[in-house]
């Protein structure tokens, strides 16, 4: 299988290798702004209800290459466990998004994307777009003192230093806290099925996008990260703790993840058409399905 890079800000993983009219935005090199803006939230939960992707992946990500038909290629997310397939996560990618140029090897440094968006910029400071929350990328140099020097897809760029850093104080903080933190500048975000950029977060996706800025891998989806990490009990939680919840009061299928945000309070996406919000566990339903709580900082 051949490795290829995301060449573009965010590109979308899709269940089968065909497109809504709406959707052709998803191909945009430059973002989703397009896309999400356009789409109603009938649009938005016709995602869920057809099952029509399945993730994202990020700029820079690698993708072990199956196969390609016609314009598409079916690949694995190297970067998101999944427990059938090894190799990462699957689904087809529009193979314009992917670039099989060779990187450098890099063995020092990695910087992490710590703020919702930040500009991807030439050596000259021009904008290439917009790099989404999450986004890693191997350090050329760090001499500069506003600018890392980077390696990406589309040769060497710059982001800035300050893009790497939370945008608050941490000395203070858990890293559990700064997760609730960082995910409080999410609030009103609209819920996108499969989404795990900074254009919209379906429930897994928010968490191990959150945990991604801090150092932690998770799995992808709720089945497998309840997985992840040790088990808390309900009277020791603590901010940045993972909740999961299973229908039929907790007997039935896992179905929801939410972060603990402290205080009985949970910090979420909750379901499509929905935005991201805080919401007071005892106050509803999902008090009854609560089946786990689980912590990975």
């Amino acid at each position: 299988m051949q490795t290829a890079r995301v060449r573009v800000a965010v590109a979308t993983v899709w269940r089968q290798p065909k497109l809504r009219s709406i959707d052709q935005h998803a191909l945009d090199s430059q973002g989703l702004s397009a896309w999400v803006g356009q789409m109603t939230d009938a649009d938005s939960m016709g995602l869920e209800q057809e099952n029509l992707c399945v993730t994202q992946a990020l700029f820079n990500d690698p993708i072990q290459i199956e196969r390609q038909v016609g314009g598409w290629v079916y690949g694995y997310v190297v970067s998101q466990k999944d427990a059938q397939h090894p190799q990462g996560y699957p689904g087809w990618l529009w193979a314009a998004q992917l670039s099989l140029a060779p990187l450098p090897v890099q063995t020092g440094a990695t910087v992490v994307i710590r703020r919702p968006f930040t500009p991807l910029l030439r050596p000259d400071g021009s904008t290439i777009f917009q790099l989404s929350l999450g986004t890693e990328l191997a350090v050329i140099s760090s001499k500069a003192p506003l600018y890392d020097l980077v390696q990406t897809p589309l040769g060497p760029a710059k982001v800035a230093k300050r893009a790497t850093q939370f945008g608050f104080p941490t000395a203070e903080l858990t890293a559990g806290e700064t997760m609730v933190k960082l995910g409080a500048e999410f609030l009103d975000l609209r819920y996108l099925w499969g989404g795990l950029s900074a254009y919209g977060f379906d429930c897994s996706g928010f968490v191990y996008a959150l945990h991604r800025c801090i150092g932690v891998e998770l799995a992808r989806d709720v089945s497998e990260q309840v997985l992840n990490g040790r088990p808390v009990e309900v009277a020791a939680a603590q901010p940045g703790d993972l909740c999961f919840f299973a229908h039929e009061q907790g007997k039935g299928r896992l179905h929801h993840v939410a972060l603990y945000a402290g205080d009985g309070w949970l910090l979420h996406s909750p379901t499509p058409g929905k935005h991201v919000t805080y919401l007071q566990l005892s106050a509803t339903y999902l008090k009854d399905e609560l089946v786990q709580i689980r912590r990975n900082w």
